[in-house]
């Protein structure tokens, strides 16, 4: 019996190319937070403490990149959404984050406004994603 409930639908090129930008801007932190952290995130003093958290940063990518590539081969609009709002999520907090450390300065909202250049792209493919995962039959 087919499962009607996660049938797939025809999602537009420029989403999975933006789900393939991210992955490989994840893919990148990963490469960093294993081989040299301050390459991504500035510096770094490489004590344990630290160590622990860029390699839990490394591992949370690692697990958004396989659910988003599960998402892109399923063609599902309801589960490539979740990862939509699952790197919406992330990038806000990053920027409230990169605001915090700044002092939200004008660098720091300077920086903050950077972040637009994905929070904006996700924000329209969640709306079209709405709306195919709403047409399905």
């Amino acid at each position: 019996m087919k499962n009607t409930k996660f049938c797939c639908n025809k999602i537009p090129k420029w989403i999975t190319l933006l789900s393939i930008i991210v992955i490989i801007i994840l893919l990148f932190q990963i490469y960093a937070c294993f081989f040299n952290p301050s390459m991504a995130y500035g510096k770094f003093e490489n004590i344990d403490s630290n160590r622990q958290v860029i390699l839990t940063l490394a591992g949370r990518n690692f697990v958004m990149i396989v659910i988003t590539l599960l998402a892109i081969k399923s063609q599902n609009a309801a589960f490539l959404r979740i990862t939509f709002w699952m790197n919406f999520f992330r990038e806000l907090y990053d920027m409230l984050l990169v605001g915090y450390l700044n002092g939200f300065s004008l660098k720091g909202i300077g920086l903050m406004a950077t972040f637009l250049v994905f929070l904006i792209p996700y924000v329209l493919a969640l709306k079209k994603l709405k709306h195919l995962d709403s047409k399905k039959v």
